[in-house]
């Protein structure tokens, strides 16, 4: 905690957005780190609140769903020709636009005021974004995306924060209404959600906020499959991507009741009928 730094009066869904980024700072000290995130050191050394003592010891998930969804992306700019747009729902105090940092980009951050205000605050203008302040659940963000785009949208970190029956209606809407685009997800399990609804305690001085939709991992294709007009193109869980940060992890993912129970998943769909499980094709844009 800096004591000559910023207050940030956060509560509830709100403050989640410095979690991912207390662990993605921590990151930055590893020699083996998976993203290049300065941005977020300085973030936390700027922002006056006790990161450990809420969030307690930095973990890898964090930083796992970011790099998984970077990666995403860039391979979504680089074969897409023309201005790339990508709208990232939910954003926070993420720092993704500077990490991918290509100069064709158009990037949307849509996210509620009270984090809206909290990003202006923190972190400089991009000539290559705009900010809305609107839910991802209002429709009317999709007015910014130009006619005719199949943008790529991140999703990280949003979705267990929804009823289902919210996140099945989103994303219908989003392959209803772009044709070809791409959408990167995380989700929680059903046992997780559940804890979080009855007060999941992540340490002393902080409590989750209420996380109402889980979904087991191996479920998440045939949830995804079921939206018309979408399709996975892979489902992983987080011990997949980079096992040997995550040895412990995948090793119980691997027994199917713990996998069940415990084990997070990171989703990528595209909004194309004909997409297939594990398509490695470039993205229609």
């Amino acid at each position: 905690m800096n004591a000559q730094g910023m207050n940030v009066d956060l509560s509830g869904v709100p403050e989640t957005m410095l979690w991912p980024l207390w662990n993605r700072a921590a990151e930055m000290r590893r020699a083996d780190r998976l993203i290049d995130d300065p941005m977020a050191v300085d973030l936390v050394e700027r922002i006056d609140y006790d990161f450990a003592a809420h969030f307690g010891k930095p973990t890898v998930f964090h930083p796992i769903r970011a790099r998984v969804c970077d990666d995403l992306i860039r391979r979504y700019v680089t074969h897409c020709p023309g201005t790339p747009t990508v709208v990232a729902l939910g954003e926070g105090l993420e720092t993704q636009l500077w990490r991918i940092a290509d100069e064709r980009m158009n990037w949307i951050s849509v996210d509620v005021p009270e984090a809206a205000d909290m990003r202006r605050k923190l972190l400089p203008d991009h000539p290559q974004a705009s900010l809305l302040e609107y839910s991802a659940l209002d429709p009317a963000w999709m007015e910014a995306v130009p006619d005719g785009e199949a943008p790529f949208i991140a999703a990280a970190g949003l979705f267990m924060y929804f009823e289902e029956a919210d996140v099945r209606a989103l994303l219908g809407r989003i392959a209803e209404r772009f044709p070809g685009a791409e959408i990167f997800f995380d989700a929680i399990t059903p046992h997780i959600s559940k804890r979080t609804l009855s007060g999941l305690k992540i340490t002393k001085r902080y409590t989750a906020p209420p996380m109402p939709w889980g979904i087991a991992v191996d479920d998440l294709p045939d949830f995804i499959g079921a939206i018309p007009g979408l399709q996975p193109v892979s489902v992983q869980s987080y011990a997949d991507p980079f096992p040997k940060r995550t040895r412990l992890y995948r090793l119980l993912s691997r027994v199917p009741a713990i996998r069940r129970r415990y084990a997070g998943s990171l989703a990528h769909a595209r909004a194309e009928k004909d997409v297939t499980v594990g398509d490695t094709h470039p993205p229609s844009c």
